[in-house]
């Protein structure tokens, strides 16, 4: 999901004057052409096939047009549902997981492969002394070089090795935090529904049949047209 919001951070807002939190999900059932969202003069936001808007006298779609509102609103609603149905105990510890295993965990395995490279050199270099292939004095100045970068990355490993042991605690509330906000979506973004959202069709009799990206949340659900102004 981090590596979806990364790519969707890159879409060109520069596009349109207006933006909304639907934006190029909306797809015509019929068709399949994408439904745009447009301003009335009274405020009110509509939907309308963009396909009928261009082509209209050759009779090639409908409009599928009722409140952009009612939608997005009845949108959020079931994703908020579904949402109450996930353990987030179990994203928090997988979250954690990750922290350790792909940042401290890695930076540290990479930091001992260094020290034991360069331990290895100066074992090396005291045989090569040993068997007269470099001078006592090539060897004293080459032994205080790598013994500098052997302390170095000996204070970076302990240094590092503290700062993941402090903020263990710290690391676990803000990610029960993050998860919390998240699953609560109260403040949705544009980016956020292209993560969870693959499309969402409009059907000619209003039915709405909504398609995540993960296979687990594929849900589908109905507006009734009695509900729809």
């Amino acid at each position: 999901m981090v590596q979806k919001m990364v790519i969707t951070q890159n879409y060109n807002r520069n596009e349109k004057k207006h933006h909304f939190l639907l934006d190029g999900l909306i797809v015509c059932y019929e068709c399949k052409h994408k439904i745009g969202v447009r301003a009335r003069k009274n405020g009110r936001l509509d939907m309308i096939c963009n396909n009928y808007r261009r082509n209209s006298k050759l009779g090639l779609c409908t409009s599928h047009g009722f409140n952009y509102e009612l939608l997005e609103n009845m949108v959020l609603e079931h994703i908020k549902k579904i949402f109450l149905h996930i353990d987030s105990k179990n994203i928090e510890l997988n979250i954690k997981n990750s922290i350790s295993k792909y940042d401290y965990g890695k930076m540290l395995k990479k930091i001992e492969t260094e020290i034991k490279l360069i331990n290895d050199n100066i074992d090396k270099m005291y045989v090569d002394k040993l068997n007269g292939k470099i001078s006592e004095e090539m060897y004293e100045r080459l032994f205080n070089k790598l013994k500098g970068e052997l302390k170095q990355k000996e204070e970076e490993y302990i240094g590092l090795k503290n700062e993941q042991e402090n903020n263990s605690y710290d690391d676990i509330e803000k990610i029960k935090k993050l998860v919390h906000d998240f699953l609560k979506l109260e403040k949705p973004t544009p980016e956020i529904m292209r993560v969870l959202i693959n499309k969402i069709e409009i059907h000619q009799d209003k039915q709405v049949d909504l398609y995540f990206n993960f296979r687990k949340l594929n849900n589908l659900f109905k507006i009734k047209e009695n509900n729809i102004s």
